[in-house]
């Protein structure tokens, strides 16, 4: 128990928790431009400029959010690849990836539905 609590205390050290910190919050942002981007596409309102602009701000939120998340999922993939069982922990960070993005894209059209 003793190492491990010095292994625990080591990670600290070298910013364990703020890389999780960073990797989630940038989880969540790529999160919520992806569900602002869908949100345009599915609304049939008309949005600043007409029905084109906001079709075209659509696309560019997704596309700018999936070419972040994949930045940081990469990022993330990298960091474990450092580690004891590096392929379970990035097969598991991956699956943690799509259930916490697919939910706060849940949240967020659920919000704007009310």
């Amino acid at each position: 128990m003793h190492t491990l609590w010095k292994r625990y205390v080591a990670l600290l050290e070298n910013d364990l928790s703020t890389q999780i910190f960073d990797n989630v919050k940038n989880l969540l942002v790529c999160a919520l431009l992806f569900a602002a981007g869908t949100n345009t596409l599915l609304g049939q309102r008309e949005l600043f400029i007409g029905m084109f602009a906001s079709n075209v701000a659509g696309w560019g939120l997704i596309i700018l959010s999936a070419v972040l998340m994949v930045l940081n999922i990469s990022d993330g993939i990298r960091r474990l690849a450092k580690l004891r069982y590096h392929l379970a922990l990035q097969l598991l960070l991956i699956l943690v990836y799509l259930v916490i993005a697919e939910r706060v894209v849940e949240i967020v059209w659920s919000f704007r539905a009310h």
